[in-house]
């Protein structure tokens, strides 16, 4: 059994590598280029277009630049199928949700998958199951995510977070999401991220992210994650059940593409994998400790306008 798994997370690393090569050849064959003789129309993503038309559709294809929100009237739904070893179980997983954009500056939605905060919790969603070892279903995360600042180089957020318990504890989350961009290829995402867990088991999270996002092309993106996860300063370290608290340093990466059709969609294709607790401080485990990883796979549907 414990083969088959692992043959499973070398396929997936191996999908995971393939997504820049897709994304290249995109670009080599890119239906946005025109071919000489033919006849330029002019389309809601023509800058001449977007000066005349409030209503314009002027959200990023390239991942790396995207603000953090969506632009008004847009929609975004996403699905992430996640295989995740928590070091005793080895649990395979679904995850929906979807986010609306309000205005320019306000997000609503139930969602885990928001642009620029880390993927913490790997079965949170409007729909959340798991699979294995047993079939069950996750909680729902509702949010509401209002920018405060906008600049053509900085990005400042701000995120809550309601966590209504299907299966654990009633959780409230606050995070500050920062997104830095030196350049239209480079980003950076950092922050923190608090959240607190209510009910029997009572305990603090505090996470600060470092995830640095570069576009190589216009469709294609690469991202490395680390930081610092304060985890549980309450108590129950992992899911041994010993009652422990600790510092780890995570380490993760992503890889994925984008596909704009004019008028209608931006398509996102993305797979990643990470060792949540790669490096720990203070605990009663390992310092570099491996055994706990996840591997993931998503798709994102990012509509036009619609309102």
């Amino acid at each position: 059994m414990k083969q088959f798994k692992i043959q499973i997370a070398w396929l997936w690393l191996a999908a995971l590598a393939s997504l820049p090569c897709i994304a290249l050849a995109q670009d080599e064959v890119s239906p946005d280029s025109t071919p000489k003789g033919d006849v330029v129309s002019t389309e809601a993503d023509s800058p001449d277009v977007e000066g005349a038309n409030d209503t314009a559709w002027t959200y990023p294809k390239s991942y790396s630049v995207r603000p953090l929100t969506l632009q008004k009237g847009m929609v975004r739904a996403n699905g992430i199928v996640t295989v995740w070893d928590d070091g005793v179980d080895t649990l395979v997983g679904l995850t929906l949700g979807g986010s609306i954009g309000v205005t320019d500056d306000l997000e609503l939605g139930i969602n885990n998958y928001r642009v620029g905060s880390s993927l913490q919790q790997n079965y949170e969603g409007l729909v959340a199951l798991e699979f294995t070892p047993d079939f069950g279903y996750g909680d729902i995360p509702v949010y509401g995510r209002y920018r405060f600042l906008h600049r053509e180089k900085l990005d400042f957020a701000g995120d809550l977070i309601f966590v209504i318990p299907v299966n654990s504890s009633f959780a409230f989350e606050v995070d500050l999401p920062f997104r830095i961009k030196p350049n239209d290829r480079l980003s950076v995402d950092t922050g923190i991220e608090v959240r607190g867990t209510f009910g029997s088991d009572r305990y603090a999270d505090i996470r600060i992210p470092a995830i640095v996002n570069f576009n190589f092309s216009d469709h294609a993106f690469i991202a490395g994650e680390t930081g610092v996860w304060f985890v549980n300063l309450g108590k129950s370290y992992d899911t041994a059940g010993d009652d422990r608290e600790g510092t780890v340093i995570p380490v993760g990466f992503r890889a994925g593409g984008a596909w704009k059709k004019p008028d209608k969609q931006i398509i996102d294709l993305f797979a990643g994998f990470a060792f949540p607790a790669l490096i720990e401080a203070g605990t009663s485990r390992s310092t570099f400790d491996g055994g706990i990883w996840d591997i993931f796979v998503g798709v994102a549907f990012n509509t036009r306008p619609l309102f």
